[in-house]
């Protein structure tokens, strides 16, 4: 019978570059990883690593016996999860990475908590960062993103749709004049975020302009937070606005243009086994999201 002894270990030093890195991964010592690729190369009868005081690298037979190991990896991990999907409730780590932060930190963290307070044996790990991640590459279960999708190879399920809203304060207005088309706001002190680029459609006509400004920041807040004290016109999500609405700190400007909204996409691997916890938790987000038809 093939013993699968040092395969793992095997991997692991590859895929983290360093016997220590994967000693740690694994949660053993150093030279516990060490003897089993030994003993796995002398099964073997060839080396598979070249070892030196700096660098760790491939043979030409560890190369290609890399291919075979890694799939064998994959295929145990899965083996794994699926037989934890017979556990009555979910268990592990969930990783999610949430493009926008804003949506993130008001809607979809709290989603998220109270999730994982009904699963206390789930442990979640969120990146709000605004960068695309590499969702198989970095490991990620699952990811959250805003506007048009363009990789057919994952999967895509619609969670929400939010409206992107032009906003100004009162004062700002009575000093610089009531906006009324699109092309105005070339004139005016623009508040940008993280497009360079705003574009407005009524019916059939699409207006695009490049918006200049004494203000920029990725956080759809400090946009509100900015547009409340006069600084100029903001175009952000309209859920930052709602209260600054509410209070009249801020007044919402050319809204037939605007009436478009962006879908909130969970996007995740497609053609491979999703662990109960991941497909728990992507459940109970449509569950929660079920009744918004905009946020």
């Amino acid at each position: 019978m093939y013993s699968f002894q040092g395969v793992l270990e095997f991997v692991e030093v590859i895929e983290t570059g360093s016997f220590s890195a994967a000693a740690r991964k694994l949660g053993k010592s150093k030279a516990y990883v060490s003897q089993r690729v030994s003993q796995l190369e002398d099964r073997l009868g060839t080396r598979l690593l070249q070892r030196t005081t700096r660098k760790l690298s491939l043979t030409d037979a560890g190369d290609v016996y890399l291919r075979y190991a890694q799939s064998i990896a994959a295929q145990l991990e899965e083996g794994e999860e699926r037989v934890r999907d017979f556990q009555q409730s979910p268990e592990g780590r969930i990783r999610v990475s949430i493009v926008d932060g804003g949506l993130g930190e008001w809607f979809l963290a709290p989603a998220l908590a109270r999730f994982a307070a009904l699963n206390p044996g789930v442990i979640l790990d969120l990146d709000l960062s605004s960068r695309l991640v590499d969702l198989v590459g970095e490991g990620f279960d699952f990811t959250i993103r805003v506007g048009a999708l363009k990789d057919s190879s994952l999967m895509a399920r619609k969670l929400t749709s939010i409206r992107y809203g032009l906003y100004a304060s009162p004062t700002y207005l009575k000093s610089h004049g009531i906006i009324t088309h699109p092309e105005q706001l070339q004139q005016h002190n623009c508040l940008t975020g993280a497009t360079n680029r705003w574009m407005f459609k009524l019916d059939e006509k699409v207006v695009e302009i490049k918006p200049q400004g004494s203000w920029h920041s990725k956080s759809g807040q400090s946009l509100i937070a900015a547009a409340r004290e006069g600084i100029g016109v903001v175009r952000t999500a309209n859920f930052y606005a709602k209260k600054a609405l509410a209070c009249g700190e801020v007044v919402e400007l050319l809204t037939d243009w605007t009436r478009e909204k962006t879908g909130v996409w969970i996007i995740y691997p497609s053609g491979r086994h999703l662990p109960q916890r991941v497909t728990c938790a992507i459940h109970f987000l449509l569950d929660e999201f079920r009744d918004y038809q905009s946020l």
